[in-house]
């Protein structure tokens, strides 16, 4: 009789080893860049760029499709970030006259090597006000793009879109890290593209806090800690089973 093998098991004992494994790795870099085993300071990263290292930056748009009002763009971000934790982008949409511009889409383009983000957007609605909610996240080119059939601004209520990214495990403590720009579409002439509207931070040490956050994201996102304990612990009693049939 052929030998049926369930696969769906070994996924979870697999999912439940990868997050383990990232998390050990998390907690193990955050304790050895704690101690001082790993450490670039940030003079040795260049005293220069990190002077230069600019947490925000804005621009503004006036010409014939605003009809005589101002649209203003703005990029920012902390100013430093725990070396293998998260950063967080944040881009504001407002404008300075009258009428209300909708904006339909947002596009942020992070530093290379950065995985696919999650996004807030903090508008005001017509219907309850001013208020912020997780959107989706989809990519556009090199960035990441969330879009609506139009989030209201007014001259009292900018836009606000929030892009949170993982830090790559390869981030290095000292080291300034710039950002690319940003992209809007929208009605009112409130589109345009502004690849030098960019925000750097400075990578830092791991605190405490943000490599506990890091794991519970960790296990969080990959099932409750108990199924994961419980997968874990089967796959090292058929190991050991394994082992004792061999």
């Amino acid at each position: 009789m052929p030998r049926i093998t369930a696969s769906l098991p070994g996924r979870r004992r697999t999912s439940a080893r990868q997050t383990v494994s990232r998390t050990v790795a998390i907690t193990a870099a955050a304790a050895l860049l704690g101690g001082g085993v790993v450490a670039v300071s940030a003079s040795a990263a260049g005293t220069a760029s990190a002077a230069e290292c600019r947490a925000a930056s804005k621009d503004s748009k006036k010409d014939l499709s605003t009809v005589g009002v101002t649209h203003d763009y703005a990029k920012s971000v902390a100013m430093t970030a725990g070396a293998g934790s998260k950063v967080t982008y944040k881009i504001d949409v407002s404008t300075n006259g009258i009428g209300n511009p909708y904006v339909h889409s947002v596009v942020d383009v992070p530093p290379s090597g950065f995985s696919k983000p999650t996004a807030k957007v903090r508008a005001f609605h017509v219907v309850g006000g001013l208020k912020e909610e997780s959107v989706p996240v989809v990519a556009d080119g090199k960035g990441w793009k969330v879009a609506n059939s139009g989030w209201m601004v007014n001259s009292s209520n900018p836009l606000t879109v929030s892009f949170t990214y993982n830090l790559p495990l390869s981030s290095v403590p000292g080291v300034p890290v710039t950002s690319g720009g940003i992209a809007v579409t929208g009605t009112a002439g409130v589109g345009h593209n502004f690849p030098d509207l960019t925000a750097c931070y400075l990578t830092r040490v791991m605190s405490p806090g943000e490599a506990i956050g890091s794991v519970g994201d960790d296990l969080s996102s990959s099932g409750s800690t108990q199924s994961i304990i419980s997968d874990i612990t089967s796959g090292i009693v058929g190991g050991v089973l394994d082992g004792a049939g061999s």
